[in-house]
């Protein structure tokens, strides 16, 4: 069956999942960057036209250590450059847009991001956002400003526009908690959520049908 959705994606769980499985910080987020390769594919297969990531958000930035930053900047650039030659990207034509406020991001971290976002800016069977140095209220703050400094009439399709996210997520996954930590806010006014309590690192492809099979039974009222 073909699911033409739009999923928003907050994989969370990699450092509980390090301390459950005594292993190094570094080989967890390996894990979970491999877990989101797994559920990529999964939605290729299932005919999704759109997924957004929470990859790292603003208040990751503010509040993690310096190393551990360092650690995750460090496998984003890995990541972008492996994806310039990543056959499960391009045979798939998986359009990759970067979400976020790159003056927070370092230098390299953000040519190299480029630098992927321009290798699949012509292909358009599945849109991937990657919402890095992102934040939902600051992404409404960013929108507002945009439409004011374009002489532009603030309402809901100028703002919308003008967001990093520019599309509504039906269906918003959220693993190892229950809220939705300033992702997608304005977009998800009207988005299932479905909260599952595995860790990240231990979610499946399983899983994934069971909370589309639960979404499909759901009635969207949108307000009637």
């Amino acid at each position: 069956m073909i699911h033409k959705m739009h999923i928003g994606l907050i994989p969370d769980g990699n450092r509980r999942h390090m301390k459950k499985e005594q292993i190094g910080l570094k080989k967890a987020y390996q894990g979970g960057i491999a877990k989101f390769y797994d559920f990529l594919e999964w939605c290729i297969e299932l005919g999704m036209k759109e997924v957004t990531i929470y990859a790292l958000s603003i208040e990751n930035i503010k509040n993690r250590s310096k190393s551990e930053l360092k650690l995750l900047f460090d496998l984003f650039s890995d990541v972008a450059s492996r994806t310039l030659n990543d056959k499960r990207i391009h045979d798939n034509q998986v359009h990759i847009n970067i979400c976020g406020d790159r003056s927070l991001l370092p230098d390299n971290v953000v040519r190299n991001l480029e630098e992927m976002v321009n290798s699949t800016k012509e292909y358009d069977n599945l849109t991937l956002n990657l919402a890095i140095a992102y934040g939902g209220r600051q992404e409404i703050i960013s929108a507002v400003k945009k439409v004011i400094a374009n002489k532009m009439e603030v309402n809901e399709e100028n703002i919308m526009q003008n967001l990093w996210v520019n599309s509504y997520p039906d269906l918003i996954i959220r693993t190892g908690e229950y809220r939705t930590s300033n992702f997608l806010v304005w977009q998800s006014a009207y988005s299932e959520i479905y909260f599952s309590e595995k860790l990240w690192p231990e979610f499946e492809r399983e899983d994934l049908l069971k909370i589309v099979e639960n979404y499909e039974d759901r009635e969207r009222r949108f307000g009637r």
